[in-house]
């Protein structure tokens, strides 16, 4: 959500527990009228680079709701926001696996803020 004109935007999110940063696309940036605040070198498997910086009102599924900085990535496919340790930080992954007719199905929560862990037998 761009925090200047309450744009909003829904989108494919990819988490990212290796990802120090929440990051966003050009085209998400582009499509909220989003204003660069800055550049900043990142480091990665590819090297080093700079990127553009951007503010934004990040809005998960659940409620949670997080005022950030991002940062602009090349295109992944299926995409368009990489959420990082940043957010990933404020709670917890909840799994659960329910078995039907020889299938098993997944579904996985995200929880925050963080409950703990919980084990069930």
């Amino acid at each position: 959500m761009n925090l200047n004109s309450n744009k909003k935007l829904k989108v494919q999110a990819l988490w990212d527990t290796g990802a120090t940063n929440t990051m966003i696309s050009k085209k998400v940036a582009n499509v909220l009228s989003l204003k660069k605040t800055g550049k900043i070198s990142v480091h990665s498997f590819a090297g080093e680079k700079s990127v553009n910086e951007y503010y934004l009102r990040l809005l998960l599924a659940g409620g949670f709701t997080k005022d950030l900085q991002v940062l602009e990535f090349s295109e992944i496919k299926g995409a368009d926001i990489l959420i990082g340790m940043d957010i990933i930080g404020y709670g917890d992954f909840v799994f659960t696996l329910k078995k039907e007719r020889n299938i098993s199905k997944a579904k996985i929560y995200f929880m925050s803020p963080s409950k703990g862990i919980r084990v069930y037998n």
